[in-house]
């Protein structure tokens, strides 16, 4: 008989600020989506969720929505299930962990990456050409010790969740909307990897990754490679 498909941890980066689109660092700040960005996100929950041909998540496999409190993301999560009927919602587990807000970046917030080297050669630091948030953290915000701990402490969760669906042999996809470099950092520990170094992933404004597992064995988790995507919405000024 058929093993139910694997369980999958869906990551979606919440939709356009003014300040992803400009390269500031965002943390605290709770920004809304831009015009574009709420487009954006309604565009690629259309294609996301459903019971089309195309739809990478049926709804009534979706088992739980994970979000960060920031607003940007809860608008995001919100536009993701909008096309939805109520009737479908209804399965459909929601949460708020502050684990997956977004690295704390002290007196860094709002600050573009060139800023945040001009600051810190300003102030003497000797790896000012250098810096980056993986192998230095942020003055008064987060390093990658502290933010490891609350990774993990969220993957503890979720592999909870899908070990039992496996041992049920049950469908179990989790979705997890959060932000630029704390998703980078989810992906990166899902696999065992350090984060005091650049992981080397990009994910732009609302891109979408899959997390899963290999040989259907939890202990065995894996990146999704086929699984990322991204919606193509126009935006004012860079359409046709």
């Amino acid at each position: 008989m058929a093993k139910s498909r694997c369980p999958r941890l869906i990551f979606i980066r919440h939709g356009q600020t003014e300040w992803s689109k400009s390269g500031q660092y965002t943390s605290r700040t709770d920004l809304p989506l831009t015009e574009y960005g709420v487009r954006q996100m309604r565009a690629t929950g259309r294609i996301l969720i459903g019971y089309g041909g195309n739809n990478l998540v049926k709804p009534a496999e979706l088992k739980l929505v994970i979000s960060s409190p920031r607003k940007r993301a809860l608008e995001t999560r919100d536009l993701l299930l909008e096309s939805l009927p109520e009737s479908q919602k209804m399965g459909i587990r929601e949460e708020i962990d502050p684990d997956i807000r977004e690295w704390e970046y002290g007196r860094y917030e709002g600050l573009t990456t060139e800023q945040i080297k001009a600051d810190r050669k300003k102030k003497g630091y000797k790896d000012a050409d250098n810096w980056t948030i993986w192998k230095c953290g942020c003055e008064n915000g987060e390093d990658a010790d502290q933010v490891t701990e609350r990774v993990d402490r969220l993957i503890a969760k979720v592999r909870k969740l899908h070990k039992k669906a496996i041992d049920d042999d049950e469908y179990c996809d989790i979705l997890v909307v959060g932000h630029g470099h704390i998703l980078r950092c989810l992906a990166a520990r899902w696999v065992g990897r350090r984060i005091d170094c650049n992981p080397q992933f990009m994910l732009d404004a609302g891109g979408v990754g899959v997390l899963s597992y290999q040989h259907h064995n939890i202990e065995e988790p894996a990146i999704y490679l086929t699984g990322a995507f991204l919606v193509p919405v126009e935006e004012e000024g860079h359409g046709l």
